[in-house]
């Protein structure tokens, strides 16, 4: 005993036993999650078993056979998963919000009050909403990048890649009909990938929470930390009997998936790990540092502002007309969601000081370059040659920008720009035209010009025209340029705008049909102040069109080239910026500090939603969620540490638009949420991603099924899903 007692005590031992604690306590530490969005071909590479998966990762990605990719939707411009074998897709509220919108009227609003069908003969057609499935992909690089290097003119280049690639979708589109093919660039000037998608062209809805649950918060919330947001939806896809896929049918069925998702009502606990299977949008991580000025200086404040006066002035014209609150609403929300966005952007730029690091890191990226002789002869110039393109980009600033917003926020200024250039095309062959003036897109054309008609606001289109000219020609890179330097020495800028509305022909739409057919009809011999104006604008255009062709063809070899000398600086590959194709994402359940002397928690709860609901407003809360709280009816999906009904949860991953809808899976590939948003702090993510502060908010489905069962009273889509009630 004696002898027992001294070995145990002995300093030999206590330190070795020190040390097996420590190594036992970090063997529980989730480790940090690697920064991207990982493409399927490297999904094998992360070691994901390593990280905390639980499945085989072939049960993740197969490309020989069956896995939960097999599960994932492209929905609109969101994901979505089956989570079902008759077609049921989860996806968010948010994602839907225009087609709920569309399919309302004042007197029976889907959008307010919800919408369930109780049968699958009560499912409404979600107009305009189609599904694609992820079939295979190929590498086409060497044929996209062999057409780019037969170009003669440089400014031709980015034309060779774009026509090359509009052969190869051709191509695989003539070999099988059912396929829809895209080519996305993967890195620039290196990487082009050949995607094949199924397309399902029928979507119905299924069941969608009212709005005050869908959209709890709203702009006031939105890109917050902590938030109480049930932003999902359900739909299902149809096809054709035999299984092809077609427009709207009665006759149609639901569509069988390869894979569906099985749900865990158990959802996840603090530090548990997840990953998301979804199709982020665009971001920007490998750009240099003078892109990121351009995003600081000229992109995202001009956006940020003019969205912010947009929505006022909608918000405004809504207050006392319903009808036209219903039918901007969805507009309204994709404005101001783009514009907090760019807000947090912004101050994510300057609170990072992103750009200064940028430059640091290019600063010994040159010297690198320099220090050996073989890159310098093959790199040296790299650096100064992208600074050279910028420079002539920063002369442009925001003209692009400005004419991009004036063709998407003004009618009359978008149908007096298709017809200049209508006429403009149809001097050309037939097979040389533009892709919307050709015979077989007639239908379709005419369509588009009915539709500008049929959106035109005479109450506030000039306000909006007038909004623009007058920002744009206070911009130092408009003030010599025409038609904004005349424009700003008009002394009634509102009388000008109200008389070039008043005296142009775009306002009769059978006049302007008749002289947009009319062959011998010349833009030139009309004396219409409104074409002229927009003339001068269109022709402007072209030549911006034209160095920006030449800029992107330059950076097109350039970037290709900085690229590879950053992979032999940094001894590493990269993940490809994000471009709207299936990616994967990991994470943990945490919580972070975005600031001094505050700590987030990763859940909120239900509690929490009544502490913050009131009667009006962004935080009006739902009167069957009060109810139900009050009784503390809240069934089985309770949060066994909570003791509540978690709601949203938040989680290192890396995502970005795109995302939205993305299913949140547990370590064993099962379904515990939706992801919808990020905190004000991960706007930044489309530039870099910290583990200090990119978070990513997702609603618990533990709060999903307890929503369907207890305030849709819809017991019959659990149970499809699989959960035992």
């Amino acid at each position: 005993m004696f002898f027992k007692n001294r070995f145990f005590n002995s300093p030999i031992l206590i330190l070795l036993s020190l040390l097996l604690l420590i190594l036992i306590s970090f063997a529980f530490i989730p480790t940090k999650p690697d920064e991207g969005m990982f493409p399927l071909s490297d999904i094998k590479s992360i070691n994901l078993n390593e990280k905390g998966l639980k499945i085989s990762v072939d049960e993740v990605y197969n490309p020989n056979g069956v896995s939960l990719v097999d599960a994932l939707v492209k929905i609109g411009g969101c994901t979505g998963s089956f989570i079902s074998d008759e077609g049921l897709i989860i996806t968010n509220h948010h994602c839907v919000f225009s087609i709920v919108s569309n399919a309302s009227t004042v007197e029976n609003n889907y959008l307010e009050n919800g919408f369930l069908a109780e049968s699958r003969e009560k499912e409404l057609p979600a107009k305009g909403l189609t599904c694609r499935i992820t079939d295979s992909y190929e590498d086409v690089s060497a044929e996209v990048l062999n057409a780019a290097n037969t170009s003669e003119d440089i400014s031709q280049r980015t034309t060779a890649i774009s026509k090359k690639i509009k052969e190869i979708v051709d191509r695989e589109e003539k070999k099988d009909s059912t396929i829809k093919a895209e080519v996305s660039e993967m890195f620039v000037g290196e990487q082009y990938i050949l995607f094949r998608y199924k397309t399902i062209n029928d979507v119905r809805l299924v069941y969608v929470p009212p709005r005050t649950i869908g959209e709890f918060g709203g702009e006031s919330d939105n890109w917050v930390w902590p938030r109480h947001n049930g932003d999902f939806s359900f739909v299902r896809a149809y096809v054709a009997p035999d299984g092809s896929s077609t427009k709207y049918s009665e006759s149609n069925v639901p569509y069988k998936p390869k894979k569906f998702l099985q749900v865990n009502p158990k959802g996840v606990n603090e530090e548990d790990f997840v990953f998301i299977l979804g199709y982020p949008g665009r971001t920007f991580k490998h750009q240099p540092s003078q892109f990121l000025i351009m995003q600081e200086k000229y992109q995202l404040p001009y956006i940020q502002d003019l969205y912010s006066w947009l929505i006022n002035l909608y918000e405004k014209r809504g207050e006392n007309d319903p009808v036209f609150e219903l039918e901007k609403v969805g507009e309204i929300q994709g404005l101001a969601n783009t514009e907090k966005n760019y807000r947090g952007k912004i101050q994510g730029l300057d609170r990072l000081k992103l750009i200064q690091k940028k430059q640091e890191e290019e600063k010994q990226l040159q010297n690198f370059i320099e220090s050996d002789p073989a890159f310098k002869e093959k790199y040296g110039s790299v650096l100064s040659e992208i600074d050279d393109v910028y420079k002539d980009a920063f002369k442009s600033g925001r003209r692009n920008l400005v004419l991009m917003m004036l063709s998407r926020n003004v009618d009359y200024y978008r149908l007096a720009e298709i017809f200049i250039d209508y006429k403009k095309e149809m001097m050309k062959p037939e097979s040389e035209r533009k892709s919307l003036y050709k015979e077989e897109k007639r239908n379709e054309f005419y369509n588009t010009i009915t539709k500008l008609y049929n959106d035109f606001m005479p109450d506030l289109e000039p306000k909006i025209l007038n909004k623009m000219l007058s920002d744009a020609s206070a911009f130092e890179e408009f003030k010599d340029v025409e038609p904004f330097k005349s424009f700003s020495k008009q002394n009634n800028k509102e009388d000008f705008i109200a008389d070039l509305y008043d005296d142009t022909f775009i306002k009769d739409s059978k006049e302007y049909f008749k002289l947009l057919e009319d062959a011998d009809e010349k833009i030139e011999d009309l004396d219409d102040p409104y074409l002229q104006l927009v003339k001068s604008i269109f022709e402007l255009g072209e030549i911006e069109k034209n160095k920006s062709q030449v800029r992107d063809g330059n950076l097109n070899i350039l970037l290709a080239k900085l690229n590879d000398v950053k992979r032999q600086w940094m001894n590493k590959s990269f993940i490809p910026d994000a471009n709207s194709t299936l990616r994967l994402t990991f994470g943990y359940v945490r919580g972070y500090s975005p600031r001094d002397a505050t700590y987030f928690s990763p859940h909120t709860t239900l509690s929490g939603l009544i502490e913050k609901g009131k009667e009006y407003g962004d935080y009006k809360l739902n009167e069957k969620i009060k109810e139900l709280y009050d009784k503390k009816d809240f069934g089985q999906f309770i949060h066994p540490e909570l003791n509540d009904v978690p709601v949203n949860f938040i989680y290192n991953m890396d995502t970005s638009g795109g995302n939205s809808g993305s299913p949140i899976m547990d370590a064993y590939g099962k379904l515990v949420g939706v992801n919808f948003d990020r905190s004000f702090e991960a706007t930044v993510n489309d530039y870099t991603w910290s583990e200090k502060y990119s978070r990513s908010i997702g609603v618990d489905i533990r709060y999903v099924l307890w929503v369907v069962q207890k305030v849709g009273g819809a017991d019959f889509l659990l149970k499809e899903m699989g959960i035992s009630l």
